[in-house]
């Protein structure tokens, strides 16, 4: 089982996104993939028993967040059911996020290339390399560019980018962007995958053009969700066969 963990210590970072985003494709590919939500405020259990009470389907193990002392145990009984184990972490340098994070095989961290969000992400490194001190052994990370601008990057993203280059701060080199469709994943209850039906339901009866214009946004959000998690699993297997 792979484990996958997100944490940044700032809250909207796109990290519960990323988490969702990640878990659909990987199940639309046919792998099996649960969710563990340890963020307190719980958007992923939340969007889950939505959908159950609407008899709609989930189609990943939600995990609610058990006690501290039962983080390790829960990870580890989950091994022979699960091949990805994603994790939403808490932002805060407690016990859950230690004992989730010795289980980590890729931590990924959100930011959205601001200098603010950089200070952030260098905060979420350094608890990352504390736990890898702690427990004596290494625990990969990578940065990841969430809520950019998906025509072109800010100079702001440029500098953070580089900055992160020169202390050696690895960064997947495909970015989440903002778009309108990663927000109604959790304001409407649904998969990325059921908006194109979805909108083309709502735009019935209006022009070609109007039409076609949502269409494209919800497509090119479905194309760079594919792109980020083929990245974000490529670094995964390529850390876990050196």
């Amino acid at each position: 089982m792979y484990v996958i963990t997100f944490a940044n210590p700032k809250g909207g970072s796109g990290k519960t996104t990323s988490a969702m985003l990640l878990a659909e494709q990987i199940a639309h590919s046919g792998g099996r993939v649960a969710i563990l939500d340890l963020d307190p405020n719980a958007n992923i259990l939340a969007w889950a028993e939505a959908r159950s009470a609407d008899g709609r389907q989930v189609p990943f193990a939600i995990h609610a967040r058990p006690q501290a002392d039962e983080i390790v145990e829960l990870i580890d009984s989950l091994n022979d059911t699960t091949d990805y184990l994603i994790i939403d972490l808490e932002g805060s340098k407690d016990q859950v996020v230690t004992f989730a994070l010795s289980r980590t095989d890729l931590c990924v961290i959100p930011l959205d290339g601001s200098p603010m969000e950089a200070r952030q992400a260098a905060a979420a490194v350094r608890l990352v390399q504390t736990t890898s001190s702690m427990i004596r052994a290494p625990i990969n990370y990578t940065l990841l560019f969430t809520r950019t601008n998906a025509a072109f990057q800010t100079t702001d993203e440029r500098d953070v980018r580089k900055e992160m280059e020169i202390n050696n701060i690895p960064s997947l080199p495909v970015r989440v962007a903002k778009r309108a469709p990663y927000t109604r994943i959790f304001r409407d209850g649904v998969l990325l995958s059921e908006l194109l039906a979805i909108v083309t339901a709502e735009h019935e009866g209006k022009t070609a053009s109007v039409t076609d214009k949502a269409l494209r946004q919800v497509t090119s959000a479905i194309e760079n969700a594919r792109d980020y998690a083929q990245a974000l699993i490529h670094a995964l297997t390529n850390e876990r066969a050196s």
